[in-house]
């Protein structure tokens, strides 16, 4: 299916975007950001924006950038750039601005699951003990078992890696020991705001497929559109 036809479902439809930003524009990726901001701009229903920007400093975007760099695909007009007008008046603002009222802007961070996911462990894994994780309202996997006896080292216990190597098995014990599965950077309640949602963006086995994981482990449906994403 067609991104442009998916529209025939009904404009009002929510929508979920992972890292449509400056930071991740270049020239394999920005036809699909545009496309991305044209699509979503021409949707009235709720947005659910996940961005990488100020709050934990792994890019250089701020919230603002982002918005702005979202309006000049838009209205074409480049708002960083340096305006030379002889009457010395702005440009005027198109027809199709954005309506911000409707979005939900979240900083995300970057790589909470991906340690695990970099280094093959299983989705149904990942999502089995993010299950876990939340049912013991802990927001690290190192805390499970009692893992973290020492909040400055996280030392394990027998009974932490015996119980971890149960529950992700023996080839993945290494991995679940050596780096952390991270949860808490996104709410479930919000998450469920959406369910049903378009979902777009990237990168495709990475941020994006972070957010879909999360989705995953509490059964809240999406709709992938795939022409519409990135990496």
């Amino acid at each position: 299916m067609r991104a442009t036809e998916f529209i025939k479902e009904g404009l009002n439809h929510p929508c979920i975007v992972v890292d449509v930003q400056p930071a991740y524009s270049n020239p394999k990726t920005e036809n699909t950001c545009a496309e991305i901001v044209n699509f979503v701009n021409k949707q009235t229903g709720p947005v659910l924006m996940f961005v990488n920007a100020e709050n934990d400093g792994l890019t250089a975007d701020t919230v603002q950038d982002i918005q702005q760099y979202w309006e000049s695909i838009v209205t074409g007009i480049d708002h960083d750039s340096n305006y030379d007008d002889p009457w010395g008046d702005e440009p005027e603002e198109q027809e199709h601005a954005i309506n911000w009222d409707r979005f939900e802007i979240v900083d995300k961070g970057y790589g909470y699951l991906r340690a695990w996911m970099d280094q093959g462990v299983p989705p149904a894994v990942i999502i089995k003990v993010i299950r876990l994780m939340y049912q013991n309202k802990v927001n690290d996997s190192r805390e499970l078992f009692g893992g973290h006896q020492n909040p400055l080292s996280y030392v394990k216990n027998d009974d932490y890696e015996i119980n971890m190597q149960m529950l992700v098995g023996k080839e993945f014990i290494n991995v679940a020991m050596n780096d952390p599965l991270i949860v808490g950077w996104a709410s479930i309640a919000q998450l469920k705001k959406y369910s049903g949602a378009y979902i777009m963006g990237g990168g495709r086995n990475e941020c994006l497929r972070e957010v879909e994981l999360l989705m995953n482990a509490f059964n809240i449906k999406y709709k992938r559109v795939d022409q519409l994403v990135y990496g």
